[in-house]
C-alpha cells in the first residue's frame, strides 16, 4: 500500500539487521511492534529528533503491505518523524547469513569459542548476498550524507556503500568483543572482513582493547599504513579512524522505573511468591547462551553453598534466562543449565527452600527493574563480553543503594564499572569465595561502591554515547532535542545583563567550541561552529582561549582576524603577530626532566597522553580505563613532588596541567583582553572546565560569565557544545542589526 509522504530527511541513515517497528497480522487486522531493547529506542529518539532513515530486514508477517513502492514507511506510526526503509530476506538467505555466518563463525570467533565455529561455504556466499542488500538499500537514498552502520552482520556492506559513494561519511560500532590475532586468524574470510570495515571513515568498539586487537590483526593480516598512536589505519587509499566508545543505557529511565510505586508493590509480590523474606537475594539476568557463563556461575553457587552450610535457607539466587537462536548449539546448551540447576537445587534444597529459582522467560524492563531493586547481589559472569548492559541496568535500578555487583572481568564493563567486585569466571573458588565477600559486606562499603558505579553510569549514558558518535562522524554536535533551554535563565536574561552594550567575547576551545573528545589530538571545530566565528569578527572583537600551545590552537581554529590566547593565558597572538609571550626559558630544562620522568613512571598505563606545549605540558588520561587511574595519579604525584617549587599542578576534564609558577592564567588573561578592548565593552566569557572557573572569577562584576555545565562560579549556564552554538547564534543577532551590538 502507499503511505503518506515521508517526513523531512536529514541525511543522517542508521543501518541494522533490527528494526525499530515491525508490523504484524492479528486477525485481519495490523498490530505494530517494538522490539525491546535500549540502543533500538535511543536511535529511535535520535532520529525523531534529526530526522532521516533507518535502514533494517524487514521481518514482520505484515510489513510488505505497510511500505510504498520503495519499501519505506513513515514512523513512528502515531507521529511519523522518519523514514523506515525495509529490506526484503528470503527465509534461506536468512537462514545462511544470520543464523549461519553470523551467529555460527563471526560470534564464536569474537567471543573466542573456537570450538563452536561452524562454517559452510553456503554461510559466505549468503552473507555478501545480504550485505549487499543492505548496501543497495542505502545507495538508494539519494539524500545520505552521514551513514552509520551496526555490529557483525554487516561487515562487507561499508567498503561496498564506499565504492559507489566515496563522497558519504561511514561508521560502524562493533558492539561485540574483536578478539587478538592469534584467534581471529581462523576466521576463514579475514582478509575479507578487515576490508569490508575499513571501508568505514570511523569504526568504534566498547574498549580500547578491541581496537588494539584489530588493529594488531590488520597489520598482520593486510597491506596497510597502521598509525598506533593516533589509531588510524589507511588502505586502498582511504583512511579509517578508530575509537573505543563503551556503550551505555538509559539511567534515567531505568531508575524512574525502579523509584515508581507500581515497582515498590511488585517486589512485595514477588517476596511473598518465592518465599523470599528475610532472605538475602542474588540475581543474575542474561540470554541463555554460552557466552554468559552459566554453567560456571552455577558451579560456583554449587560450592558456595557446599562450604558455608549457614548460607543454606538464607540465601537464594534468581537466574533469569532470556531464551535466544531456538537452534543447536544453544539448545544443548539450556539443556546442560538445566540440569545443573536441577543438581544444585537437589544437593542444597529443603522442603521451604529452593537454593536457584530459574525463570526461562523474557521479563519486561519495568518488571525486571523490581528484581534488580531488590537483589542483594548482582551477578555478571561472561567467558567474554563486548559490555553487558545487565551490569549497568542492575546499578541504575539501585535506588536504594545495598546491592553489590559481582562483574567478570571478561566483560568490557569491567573497564568502566569502578565499584564492582572483579571475578575471573574460570575461578570456581575464587568465585564463590567474592559471592559470599558480596553477601557479608558492610553497609557503608556497599552504598559507597554502588554510589560510584550509578555515578559512572549517569555520567556516561547511552544518549552521550550517541552523541559522542554522531559528533566524531559528522563533525557537528547532536541537535539539542528539547531537552532545557539554550541557555539558563536563573539569574535573569542574558540580555538584561549585556543592556545593549558591545560585546567582546571570549571562547574555551575544548569542550566549548570543539566537543570532548577521548584523543584531544583529534579535538575539531565543528562547520556550524566556524561559520557562526566568521559571522561574530565582523560583529565584534573575538579571543579564542585555551589550554593548548599558540601553534596548535591557531591550526585548528584556522581564522584569521581572531585573538588566540594559549598556554592558559602565557601567549597571547593577533595573526601572527605575537602580543604577549611570558618568558619560560628559566623553567624549560626543569620541564624537558619532569615530563621525561613522567612518561617513564607512566609507562605501561594504556591510554595515557602526555603532551609538551612548550611553555607547559599537559597529562591526558580520558582514554585510560578506571581501574588504572588510582596508580597512575599515585606515580604523577610521586614525580611531581620534587618539582613543587618549580611547577604548579592543576586539573581538568580528565586532564593535569604542569605550569610554571609565575605564568598567568585564564583569569589574568581575560582581564588583560578586557582592558585592550575598552570599559565600553562588555566582556563576556564561555568556558567549561575547571582551568575557566580562573576566567569566571576575574570577570565578577567587570564582566559576563558563561559555563557550559553546572559551576556556582558562572552568570550563566548552557548545555553541552549545543548550547554554546545557540549562545553564537543568539550573539550574531538578526540580520541587518548593528555590528558589534547584540540582539
Amino acid at each position: 500500500m502507499e503511505t503518506p509522504a515521508h517526513p523531512p530527511d536529514s541525511g543522517l541513515v542508521v543501518v541494522s539487521n533490527r528494526q525499530p517497528y515491525a508490523h504484524r497480522r492479528d486477525g485481519n487486522a495490523v498490530r505494530v511492534e517494538v522490539p525491546a531493547g535500549g540502543l533500538t529506542s535511543a536511535m529511535d529518539q535520535v532520529l525523531r529528533s534529526t530526522g532521516g532513515t533507518w535502514v533494517a530486514w524487514g521481518h514482520g508477517s505484515a510489513d510488505r503491505e505497510m511500505v510504498d513502492a520503495g519499501g519505506c514507511v513513515a514512523v513512528p506510526p502515531d507521529q511519523p518523524r522518519y523514514t523506515l526503509k525495509r529490506v526484503w530476506l528470503e527465509e534461506d538467505l536468512v537462514e545462511n547469513y544470520y543464523h549461519g555466518y553470523a551467529n555460527q563463525v563471526l560470534w564464536p570467533l569474537c567471543h573466542t569459542a573456537l570450538d563452536r565455529v561452524y562454517y559452510r561455504k553456503r554461510f559466505w556466499s549468503a552473507y555478501a548476498a545480504a550485505n549487499r542488500r543492505f548496501a543497495d538499500a542505502v545507495l538508494d537514498l539519494s539524500r545520505a550524507g552521514a551513514v552509520w552502520f551496526h555490529d557483525y552482520h554487516l561487515c562487507l556492506a561499508p567498503a561496498m556503500v564506499r565504492k559507489a559513494r566515496p563522497d558519504l561519511r561511514l561508521a560502524q560500532f562493533w558492539h561485540i568483543p574483536w578478539p587478538d590475532w592469534s584467534v581471529y586468524r581462523a576466521c576463514p574470510q579475514a582478509r575479507e572482513v578487515l576490508e569490508g570495515l575499513l571501508g568505514n571513515d570511523l569504526l568504534g568498539f566498547q574498549v580500547p582493547l578491541f581496537v588494539h586487537n584489530f588493529i594488531d590483526c590488520v597489520r598482520e593480516c593486510l597491506q596497510a599504513k597502521v598509525d598506533y598512536i593516533r589509531s588510524r589505519i589507511t588502505f586502498g587509499g582511504h583512511t579509517t579512524r578508530l575509537e573505543a566508545y563503551p556503550i551505555s543505557i538509559d539511567a534515567a529511565a531505568f531508575r524512574r522505573m525502579a523509584e515508581a510505586e507500581r515497582t515498590v508493590k511488585l517486589m512485595a509480590r514477588l517476596r511473598r511468591r518465592w518465599g523470599l523474606e528475610g532472605r538475602q537475594i542474588g540475581l543474575g539476568v542474561d540470554r541463555l547462551e554460552y557466552t554468559k557463563g552459566l554453567l560456571k556461575r552455577l558451579q560456583a553457587l554449587d560450592l558456595l553453598f557446599e562450604r558455608y552450610a549457614s548460607l543454606r535457607g538464607r540465601f537464594t539466587y534468581i537466574q533469569i534466562a532470556v531464551p535466544t537462536r531456538l537452534k543447536e548449539p544453544y539448545l544443548s546448551y539450556r539443556a546442560a543449565v538445566e540440569a545443573l540447576v536441577e543438581r544444585v537445587n537437589r544437593r542444597h534444597g529443603r522442603p521451604d527452600w529452593t537454593p536457584v529459582i530459574f525463570m526461562d522467560t523474557k521479563v519486561e524492563h519495568r518488571d525486571l527493574v523490581a528484581y534488580y531493586r531488590m537483589a542483594d547481589v548482582g551477578i555478571v559472569s561472561s567467558m567474554y563480553d563486548g559490555m553487558n548492559l545487565v551490569a549497568k541496568e542492575f546499578a541504575a535500578s539501585q535506588v536504594d543503594r545495598r546491592g553489590v555487583l559481582v562483574l567478570s572481568e571478561m566483560a568490557g564493563a569491567a573497564d568502566e564499572l569502578e565499584g564492582a567486585l572483579l571475578v575471573n569466571p574460570y575461578d570456581t573458588e575464587g568465585f564463590a569465595e567474592t559471592i559470599r565477600r558480596a553477601l557479608r559486606m558492610e553497609p557503608a562499603e556497599r552504598r559507597e561502591r554502588m554510589e560510584s558505579l550509578q555515578r559512572q553510569v549517569g555520567e556516561h549514558d547511552i544518549h552521550r554515547w550517541i552523541g559522542d558518535i554522531l559528533t566524531d562522524l559528522t563533525g557537528a554536535a547532536l541537535p539539542d532535542a528539547g531537552r532545557g533551554l539554550p541557555l539558563s535563565k536563573e539569574r535573569g536574561s542574558l540580555e538584561a545583563a549585556i543592556g545593549g552594550r558591545p560585546v567582546g567575547l571570549m571562547l574555551d576551545y575544548d569542550g566549548t567550541l570543539s566537543p570532548i573528545v577521548r584523543d584531544p589530538a583529534q579535538a575539531r571545530l565543528p562547520a556550524g561552529n566556524r561559520a557562526l566565528l566568521l559571522r561574530l569578527r565582523e560583529r565584534m572583537p573575538v579571543a579564542i582561549v585555551s589550554g593548548r600551545g599558540l601553534d596548535d590552537l591557531r591550526g585548528r581554529i584556522g581564522i584569521d582576524g581572531l585573538l588566540y590566547v594559549g598556554n592558559h593565558g602565557a601567549e597571547i597572538a593577533e595573526g601572527d603577530r605575537i602580543l604577549l609571550r611570558q618568558d619560560h626559558a628559566a623553567a624549560r630544562a626543569a620541564m624537558e626532566e619532569c615530563l621525561e620522568r613522567v612518561r617513564e613512571a607512566l609507562l605501561g598505563i594504556p591510554g595515557v597522553i602526555v603532551e609538551d606545549k612548550g611553555g607547559t605540558a599537559s597529562v591526558h588520561y580520558r582514554m585510560v580505563r578506571p581501574r588504572d587511574l588510582e596508580p597512575l595519579f599515585a606515580r604523577f604525584t610521586h614525580v611531581l613532588e620534587e618539582y613543587e617549587e618549580i611547577f604548579r599542578i592543576t586539573s581538568g576534564k580528565k586532564v593535569l596541567e604542569i605550569r610554571p609558577k609565575g605564568l598567568w592564567d585564564k583569569g589574568r588573561a581575560v582581564l588583560w583582553l578586557a582592558r585592550r578592548w575598552g570599559r565600553d565593552r562588555v566582556p563576556l566569557y564561555v568556558g567549561d572546565d575547571v582551568t575557566d572557573v580562573d576566567a569566571f572569577r576575574a570577570l565578577k562584576g567587570r564582566g559576563i560569565s558563561v559555563s557550559v555545565g553546572p559551576c556556582p562560579d558562572a552568570d550563566f549556564t548552557v548545555e553541552g557544545t549545543a548550547g554554546v552554538t545557540a549562545l553564537l547564534r543568539r550573539l550574531c543577532g538578526p540580520a541587518g542589526s548593528r555590528p558589534g551590538a547584540t540582539p
